[in-house]
């Protein structure tokens, strides 16, 4: 690009209190922006960043524009002048694919297209303002790239308007950014690159495979390890890892992660995990391999001791060589709408993705998960690594990792013998608590919350729970003390939900699961006898209750009838393969209409449809820990991230009926318009089970007293 003249003085970008000469020229902003959307959006075909950065700030050449930047400093965020319509309309005019979409929602987001369409024409006009107020005639004469030719559909385009809007979305704020810095980029370095990071890990691992005793459940640990570097020289795609649990996928899915990575030249490893109990333990064995600073942990409940400046930066888009995230941080973000959840989009492009405990993915929106996916790998250079012991059949052209998983799931057959239930009779939970306290060591998982709180305090006031009704910070305390118990050789009896199944590393000699899908009886397996070193037994029991509607109750009904028809053998993987199978055809897999919606363009509705959780309730912030000191400093200094990030892990999601409860009880304080605290006095709260009450809640009488 040539240099710019105008016959005035545009800018993009000004200081308060700073002279004219010290603002951000238009002319470099948009050379600029151009320039690094170009280079974050070069899998998506030659000119389509650049094009976008140039056109983005286009209509910032409106006399109004310049006029607002020179009375109010803040203009360019403000939206009294519309300065993103100009750029579209010109898209649009010069039919460039759905660059109207990413010029218009560079501030506002994506819009649905008739919403866009609408829009472009009641504001058609401003480009004839700009052209007359200083547009150049080279950013209307600019080159319409080739459309890359795989976009064959409008889902495919879609998506690939999301990824063109996260380049440009993130090099506008970068380039932003450095201007309000005083011209110098953020600086991130300090993190090892994939190369390093590959050293350490072979070394750490090379080191922990000397110190182990031999056994069958390390020489399995070992021969799938062995397979992951053979595999991680294979060409680019999609790939399964199925190993049962205690298999050590942790370790060897980051070892074929680097491993590939580093031979193709790709640029970074993401590691997704369905749920923040997993993350959390994940990224901290990881800090353990490769050093606290090469890891970025991205989620809600990140602790605020990984919680650095840098960290920070990095999280917005993604920029570090590792990062750990969850199935609703990534999926979501690919479906979203928004500036600041699609900014990092462009940082998957070429990149080894491992997801995790892919059994977890939604039944319900399997079809929107599996195009994703399969965009990812077919068109942007994207490697996916699909770990689990209770392997689905997503992609029939997915290579396996393991030759031989039966093989391996014959090692489990040694560690943890199952038995089965005698008859389809639900037991009683008194005798199912008399049951547990012959054990010393014992876990039993229920269905539901209510069911976990009364067995435990059936089985005794020693016993340990673990419910979603504890916050995040309660319930990791509660599992180091499990482990600690474990470890030391005392009694440790816990009832839990099925939260403690998928990935989290603890190990009893027996378990005890209340009847449910065969992906969930073979997780829970998968917290017997972990390490194979004496005996250990899953004990399936037919519950008192059922498990919650939807994909749980219909999972256990069709693991039911394989079982009747003893076809439910938890020890082969082809079982749940054949399980998973059936499941999925029982269930809608785009019961939201997502895809849908991704084929007409409507890109609000997608990000309002795609959501992997139930979201109903409200946040309220369990009085435990330091809750009262942080909930003071948001009554003090009002909200803010650094603010918000701890309370995360202090919070529970109570349903909108409980909530009105203790509002109409006078038992919580709505704070800065955001979440609910309890009010001193109310115990709604306890040490054992977290949040839980019987019939209204009352203020204790010491508070009564004056």
């Amino acid at each position: 690009m040539g240099p710019l003249k105008f016959s005035r003085m545009h800018y993009a970008h000004s200081i308060s209190g700073r002279p004219e000469v010290e603002w951000q020229r238009l002319e470099d902003h948009l050379r600029q922006v151009a320039e690094l959307a170009e280079v974050f959006a070069g899998p998506l075909g030659d000119g389509w960043g650049r094009l976008a950065g140039l056109w983005h700030d286009a209509g910032k050449f409106q006399g109004a524009f310049q006029k607002y930047i020179r009375q109010d400093a803040d203009a360019h965020v403000k939206d009294r002048v519309d300065h993103s319509s100009v750029g579209a309309v010109l898209a649009r005019e010069k039919k460039a694919l759905t660059v109207p979409f990413v010029v218009a929602g560079h501030h506002a987001g994506l819009a649905n297209r008739e919403t866009l369409i609408v829009r472009l024409k009641a504001t058609a006009s401003l480009l004839m303002t700009a052209r007359r107020d200083g547009l150049p005639a080279w950013i209307e004469t600019e080159r319409i790239p080739t459309p890359p030719d795989w976009l064959q559909t409008n889902e495919s385009l879609s998506f690939w308007t999301r990824l063109l809007f996260s380049a440009l979305v993130d090099a506008d704020f970068l380039d932003t950014e450095r201007f309000y810095a005083g011209g110098t980029a953020r600086e991130l370095g300090g993190r090892p690159d994939l190369a390093e990071m590959k050293r350490r890990l072979d070394d750490f691992v090379g080191k922990k495979s000397a110190g182990v005793v031999a056994s069958p459940v390390n020489d399995m640990r070992a021969r799938v390890l062995g397979a992951a570097r053979v595999a991680a020289g294979q060409d680019p795609g999609i790939f399964t890892l199925t190993v049962p649990t205690g298999g050590g996928k942790t370790l060897t899915s980051l070892t074929f992660a680097l491993d590939h990575a580093v031979r193709h030249g790709l640029r970074r490893v993401i590691v997704v995990i369905p749920y923040t109990s997993i993350i959390e333990q994940t990224a901290e064995e990881y800090r353990r391999a490769l050093g606290r600073e090469s890891v970025l942990e991205h989620h809600t409940n990140v602790e605020p001791k990984n919680e650095t400046a840098r960290n920070r930066l990095a999280a917005e888009n993604w920029d570090a060589p590792l990062v750990v995230t969850t199935n609703v941080q990534f999926f979501e973000s690919l479906f979203a709408n928004r500036t600041s959840r699609c900014r990092k989009l462009h940082r998957i492009l070429r990149s080894v993705v491992v997801f995790d405990e892919v059994q977890t993915f939604p039944p319900n929106l399997l079809a929107a998960v599996k195009y994703a996916i399969g965009e990812l790998t077919e068109h942007y250079g994207v490697t996916a690594l699909l770990c689990t012991a209770t392997q689905p059949v997503l992609f029939p052209n997915a290579r396996e990792i393991v030759s031989e998983p039966a093989r391996e799931f014959e090692v489990v057959a040694e560690r943890c013998e199952v038995a089965m239930p005698q008859s389809e009779e639900p037991v009683a939970w008194d005798g199912l608590a008399a049951e547990l306290r012959e054990h010393e060591q014992v876990m039993a998982i229920v269905h539901r919350r209510d069911d976990a709180q009364q067995l435990a305090e059936l089985v005794g006031e020693d016993c340990l729970h673990l419910s979603a009704r504890m916050c995040a910070e309660h319930r990791s305390a509660v599992l180091a003390l499990v482990k600690d118990r474990l470890r030391r050789g005392e009694r440790c009896r816990l009832v839990a939900t099925q939260l403690v199944e998928a990935g989290v590393d603890v190990s009893f000699p027996d378990v005890y699961r209340a009847f449910a899908g065969a992906d969930s009886l073979a997780q829970a397996a998968g917290r017997c006898n972990r390490e194979g070193l004496g005996s250990g037994r899953l004990h399936v029991f037919m519950a008192p209750s059922k498990p919650p509607k939807g994909v749980l109750r219909t999972g256990a009904q069709l693991a039911q009838k394989m079982w009747k028809e003893g076809d439910l053998d938890l020890k082969s993987p082809e079982t749940f393969t054949r399980y998973l199978r059936q499941l999925y055809r029982l269930t809608e897999q785009d019961a939201a209409g997502v895809m849908t919606a991704e084929t007409g363009q409507d890109f609000k509705d997608v990000a309002e449809r795609f959501r992997m959780i139930d979201e109903s309730g409200e946040p309220v912030v369990a009085p435990y820990g330091e809750w009262e000191r942080l909930v003071a400093d948001v009554r003090n200094w009002g909200i803010s991230r650094e603010r918000m990030r701890p309370l995360q892990r202090l919070t529970v999601n109570l349903y909108a009926q409980e909530i009105r409860a203790l509002e109409s009880a006078g038992a919580v304080e709505r704070i800065a318009d955001t979440f609910w605290v309890i009010v001193p006095g109310f115990e709604v709260y306890t040490e054992r089970f977290g949040f839980g009450w019987a019939g209204e809640p009352k203020l204790e009488p010491e508070h009564l007293i004056a």
